[in-house]
């Protein structure tokens, strides 16, 4: 258990408190959790998440902070990535799992598969892939030529000064069973010290990336060229269509359908199919086509 003034000049705690982990707003895999906000729209979510004990925030939102430890910054998320990049310097955090490559597995020779990993039971690597520390590749789980589970992704943070500062990443990937990842594809890890997932029986094409804390749901169809943003959220039963650009932290509910080429900037309700850029209900943007055709 770590305090706020370890990391934090006392002067700029409003009130002290302890913390296990470091997570988001939204953490629910474990308690006691430091996090940082810098809208309402986050702090409401944060007030409102008994797993968060420890809040960072701006001097004008620190006072709508109810119930949690605070910390006040001009920039809270410069502070809080430096505080996370300290602990994972230190080794303090990583996901907890065990570690185990089944005789089942078949990982071609010129593949380079981390010590730290758990390979399911028939699990197929292909040519040339890597699979980083702290992924977990369940039952029947295929992974193509060139893919990459489990890298960094891109997490910058420029502060008010100008320096680009550089997020590290604790965590890992758990692709769940019957997922394929198809050639050139990378799903990258946590930033936190848990896992980016993938849920049963989702299907991943070629030249994908799914960043880095990305949840997504089971039995989806990612086609060819995907980007999907960090911490994003899918539910289940979706189709996302060739080269679809899927921003951070967007939510995509139950057997939505993203049409090729869309930019999805807004949560994309169950059942709804969108398309465009920006991507809007695919019934109006067939309106304004037909009458941009007029």
């Amino acid at each position: 258990m770590y305090k706020l003034k370890e990391f934090i000049t006392e002067q700029n705690i409003l009130k002290n408190g302890n913390f296990q982990l470091t997570g988001s707003a939204r953490t629910t895999y474990h308690d006691n959790i430091l996090c940082y906000v810098t809208t309402l729209q986050y702090l409401t979510i944060a007030n409102n998440n008994p797993n968060v004990s420890c809040i960072i925030t701006t001097k004008d939102l620190a006072e709508k902070v109810i119930d949690k430890a605070i910390a006040i910054d001009e920039e809270p998320d410069i502070v809080f990535g430096k505080i996370v990049n300290s602990l994972i310097k230190d080794g303090q955090l990583a996901p907890t799992m065990d570690f185990a490559i089944d005789s089942t597995s078949s990982i071609h020779p010129s593949a380079i598969v981390s010590k730290k990993c758990k390979i399911g039971a028939n699990v197929k690597i292909g040519r040339y892939s890597i699979v980083e520390d702290y992924s977990i590749l369940d039952a029947n789980v295929i992974i193509g030529d060139n893919v990459v589970i489990g890298c960094d992704g891109f997490y910058f943070k420029r502060s008010k000064s100008g320096e680009l500062v550089k997020f590290f990443h604790a965590g890992g990937v758990h692709l769940h069973e019957n997922v394929e990842v198809m050639t050139g594809s990378m799903v990258q890890r946590a930033h936190d010290a848990n896992f980016t997932v993938v849920g049963k029986g989702s299907k991943i094409s070629v030249n994908v990336n799914i960043g880095h804390s990305a949840c997504i749901g089971e039995n989806n169809m990612i086609t060819g060229n995907v980007q999907i943003a960090g911490r994003a959220i899918m539910g289940n039963n979706c189709w996302i269509g060739t080269s679809a650009t899927i921003s951070d932290s967007v939510k995509i509910g139950n057997n939505a359908e993203i049409k090729i080429g869309s930019v999805v900037v807004k949560n994309v309700k169950d059942n709804e199919i969108v398309s465009g850029n920006f991507a809007i209900l695919h019934s109006k943007n067939l309106k304004n086509y037909i009458k941009a055709q007029r």
